[in-house]
């Protein structure tokens, strides 16, 4: 077997390894545009770095660099491809280059206890056995890690997860380096074990910690969902007050128009009757459907749009709403129709605000399907659209609510902006109801 110079070996290994890890990381996440030039320009500056290594390794073999610092290259060349390929912010890149760098040192020292317990090392030969190895353990990587951390193609790291990652690895890393240099541990096998045992500690915390923070930050995104239902049940109250008060004061004004039709002078007859008669149009406005919280909702809704001069057209069965909880479908309807009247309000066409809202029974299901006209291109974040509006209150709950309460249903929600029409379509079977109820007790 031909030997191989081991410095070159082992910059050619830590350079192809190390690239193969953070293409592993970057493949299930959402790719900046052009992707393929920028996953080239970024292997060819990978190579061109590792070349200059190895350049400078064989021409100055007296100048040793710290560890700290070579390690701290790697690192940060590990950020700058990830971040140049994938659409992520800075600190995500960083993540994620932190999870490449454990996942290749773990290869590294696997591969290096087998070869050794074979006998192989520094030959040709071992070459077929490492690519094996980082195969295997790259694999269960990628169908465990790479696959499930990512939510909607994309790593949702906090300042202070990203921090006490980097304090880990950190932490890790000096442990690493110590055995390497020895340890106090006369023994290299036992030496390697160390190392490969802490590089699973390293990688078991981790994940832990990312598992912590994301059921944390589902615990706040819950807590917010509840207040905002709690919210949606104190509007409706007050709407449906709203909407009797109207609903009595549009039946005695009709008795008072009657008895206005006895006064003698014409003119002055006609003047209160166009008086009242303009006063009472806001009934044209009240929706009846067969269900007294949906009659709620679209009345209220109506009645802004008719304020807004946006005209809503409404075809409602809600005979079979009564598998909802009031505030459940307050909170579906009121959330929806409030969505499209923000939209069709930029509309500076007037003709085009329309909102389109239908409600229907087919094969044991319950669909909902709310349209509006599109007067731009919406951004979507996984699944959802991305809110116009500032950062700040519960904005952009809205759907995420709808969604929830949908769920509890056992139901189903989608989105589609086709032909430059929003809409949302919701399917519930008509059994929901017990499934929510199992939900609540649960």
């Amino acid at each position: 077997m031909t030997k191989i110079n081991i410095t070159i070996w082992t910059y050619v290994e830590l350079a192809v390894s190390l690239w193969a890890a953070c293409v592993l990381y970057i493949i299930p996440l959402k790719h900046r545009p052009n992707f393929r030039m920028r996953l080239g320009l970024a292997t060819a500056g990978t190579c061109a770095v590792a070349v200059a290594a190895v350049w400078w390794r064989t021409a100055f073999p007296a100048v040793t660099v710290p560890a700290v610092v070579s390690m701290s290259g790697v690192f940060l060349l590990s950020c700058l491809f990830i971040y140049i390929c994938a659409a992520m912010p800075p600190g995500a890149a960083v993540y994620c280059a932190a999870w490449a760098i454990i996942s290749q040192q773990i290869a590294h020292e696997s591969a290096f206890i087998v070869l050794r317990s074979m006998g192989i090392g520094g030959q040709l030969s071992a070459i077929g056995y490492m690519v094996v190895i980082y195969a295997v353990i790259y694999g269960m990587a990628g169908i465990t890690i790479v696959r499930y951390m990512p939510e909607n193609g994309v790593y949702q790291v906090g300042p202070r997860q990203l921090s006490s990652a980097l304090f880990l690895l950190i932490v890790f890393e000096i442990l690493f380096g110590f055995l390497r240099s020895g340890g106090g541990i006369p023994y290299p096998d036992v030496r390697v074990w160390n190392i490969l045992l802490i590089q699973c500690y390293c990688v078991l915390i981790l994940y832990l910690q990312n598992t912590l923070f994301k059921k944390s930050a589902m615990k706040q995104e819950l807590d917010i969902l509840n207040q905002l239902w709690h919210q949606q049940k104190e509007q409706y109250e007050l709407s449906q007050e709203t909407i009797t008060l109207i609903n009595r004061k549009c039946h005695d004004l009709k008795h008072q128009i009657a008895a206005m039709r006895a006064i003698t002078s014409p003119e002055e007859r006609d003047k209160y009757l166009r008086e009242v008669e303009d006063s009472v149009q806001i009934y044209d406005s009240i929706v009846k459907t067969g269900n007294e919280v949906l009659d709620t909702v679209l009345t209220e809704k109506s009645l802004f749009c008719t304020a807004s001069s946006i005209k809503i057209n409404c075809i409602a069965d809600g005979r079979q709403m009564d598998i909802f909880d009031p505030v459940d479908l307050y909170t579906v309807f009121g959330n929806a129709i409030d969505n499209a009247i923000e939209s069709v309000k930029q509309l500076e066409n007037q003709e085009m605000r329309m909102i389109d809202v239908l409600v229907y029974v087919r094969k044991q299901f319950l669909i909902i399907n709310i349209m509006n006209p599109l007067g731009r291109r919406l951004e979507f974040d996984g699944d959802l659209p991305v809110s116009t509006k500032a950062r700040n209150g519960y904005h952009g709950f809205g759907l995420k609510s709808i969604r929830y309460t949908v769920e509890k249903y056992n139901g189903f929600m989608k989105i589609d902006t086709e032909e430059n029409i929003f809409s949302l379509k919701i399917l519930i079977p008509i059994a929901g109801k017990k499934a929510a109820d199992r939900t609540e007790r649960r």
